[in-house]
């Protein structure tokens, strides 16, 4: 019941922890697309003020270049001085901050011919005034020429900021839409926490009033089990207060006997240590024996090897002799070529007359020799025969040798491991024997203080007939403790 309540504790919080852990990670990850839309909203306005600050500069630069051509004072024309150096910089930011925006490079690249072209045209009048005067200039910025690149400035900067407001109502939107996102989340996670909480909460109420319940079933009938214990406790310590008398004579033969269990143990003792120090002995021979089993193993392997060693060189013989026999027939063949050869250079050396008569000779000479080599052949064959015939017996000679040598290694190894668990019971009968012969010895300490302890028991068992008359009477409280447990029980059943 212990468990079953604190699982659903333990699973109750949880869940509780799962959802809360979703929420953050939700809530963190609006927040940081909040955070975001933030920044790129700042970055947006950044933008458009950069624009401002841009169109702001062109006009104070026009601006300068008319009060100079009106009124032709040096002082005027400030302002232009100021956006000539602050110009370039201001549409690298420019750049610098749309650089994410392709659309935007595209209208700051078409931006920058414009405005070398308004500050020609602003510098062309400025000349103008300074060298040929008033009317000249003024014909020359009455061509309009300023007024259109002006208009071509403003509709690309129009455009420019145009695309900025779009990007910031969409990231406005964003925005929302994150917060919203955020606040549902929020107001859900929120809700089913609570109500896993109340269900949680109902759950481990209603457990709680089922093992209150059962706690008191139980105890209920503890109770009658102890009401029954005491009423058999009050029978037991009578029965106790009549044994204890004869318990008192029986500690008097008891110790008599104790002392003859003594002398027993005595020679016990003296037993077990010469087994101890027998099986000792028995354990270093046994060593012994599997140490010599083992170098008998370690032989026959060494043996397999050998024995294996032979039989590869007697094959690898074997096939050397069918070579050879290759070989011998490859020359017979040979033989009856030359001996063909030699009848037909006989039969030409007779056709030619008196000027073959030396090709028949070497003609004969060749047959002869191709009768000694057919002969020869025929030798070795006979000869290789006997050899393979002697080859074959030594491979299977040497195949039984190798499964005798193989059946003689796993015998031995067999007996190894009989020797290996032998030496292994002998080493552990042996430690058996020194722990019996120590045994035997703190029984003959543990028998003298038996004998002592007797006669402690025969004063304690007088003591024991007054401690259950006591006992007794504490079990029948104990009885009427029992009953008076059970009325309580009854009158706060659940």
């Amino acid at each position: 019941m212990k468990f079953l309540i604190g699982t659903r504790i333990w699973a109750s919080l949880a869940s509780i922890f799962l959802i809360l852990l979703i929420l953050g990670g939700v809530s963190y990850q609006n927040t940081g697309r909040l955070t975001e839309t933030a920044q790129r909203v700042t970055h947006t306005h950044v933008v458009i003020a950069d624009l401002e600050d841009l169109l702001s500069t062109l006009q104070d630069a026009e601006t300068g270049q008319r009060g100079y051509l009106i009124t032709g004072e040096e002082r005027y024309l400030d302002p232009y001085q100021d956006a000539l150096r602050t110009l370039d910089s201001r549409i690298a930011k420019l750049r610098e901050l749309t650089a994410d925006n392709a659309a935007q490079q595209q209208r700051l690249a078409a931006l920058g011919p414009l405005v070398t072209a308004k500050l020609a045209e602003l510098k062309d009048s400025i000349d103008l005034r300074r060298s040929k005067g008033f009317d000249a200039a003024r014909k020359f910025v009455a061509t309009d020429r300023g007024k259109q690149q002006m208009d071509d400035i403003r509709k690309v900067l129009d455009d420019m900021k145009a695309e900025e407001q779009g990007l910031l109502k969409r990231r406005d939107e964003q925005a929302k839409a994150s917060s919203h996102s955020l606040f549902l989340v929020l107001i859900g996670g929120t809700l089913l926490a609570a109500a896993l909480v109340a269900i949680a909460g109902l759950l481990l109420t209603r457990s709680l009033f089922r093992m209150i319940g059962k706690l008191g079933q139980e105890m209920r009938e503890s109770a009658d089990v102890l009401a029954a214990s005491a009423s058999e406790i009050v029978a037991t310590t009578t029965q106790v207060a009549a044994g204890a008398t004869e318990t008192a004579s029986a500690v008097s033969e008891t110790t008599a006997t104790v002392e003859e269990v003594k002398q027993a143990a005595a020679v016990s003792s003296q037993k077990a240590r010469y087994v101890s120090e027998s099986a000792q002995k028995v354990a270093q021979v046994s060593q012994a024996g599997r140490k010599s089993v083992d170098g008998a193993i370690q032989g026959m392997s060494r043996i397999q090897e050998q024995m294996e060693a032979i039989a590869e060189s007697i094959v690898r013989l074997s096939e050397q002799s069918q070579t050879i026999g290759e070989i011998i027939a490859s020359v017979n063949d040979l033989t009856e070529q030359s001996n063909l050869l030699a009848v037909n250079a006989a039969i030409e050396a007779a056709k030619a007359g008196e000027q073959g008569k030396g090709f028949a000779v070497v003609a004969q000479e060749v047959k002869s020799l191709a009768a000694q080599s057919k002969q020869a052949t025929a030798q070795v064959r006979t000869i290789l025969g006997d050899i393979q015939k002697a080859t074959g017996a030594a491979v299977l000679a040497t195949e039984q040798g190798s499964k005798a040598v193989e059946a003689g290694v796993r015998q031995s190894t067999e007996a190894g491991e009989s020797i290996r668990q032998l030496a292994e019971s002998i080493v552990e009968a042996a430690q058996a024997a020194t722990q019996i012969a120590a045994s035997s010895q703190q029984q003959m300490v543990g028998m003298d203080q038996v004998a002592l302890a007797m006669d402690s028991i025969k004063q304690a068992s007088l003591q024991n007939v007054g401690s259950t008359k006591q006992a007794e009477v504490a079990a029948h409280n104990l009885s009427a403790s029992g009953q008076r447990l059970i009325s309580v029980l009854e009158q706060y059943r659940i």
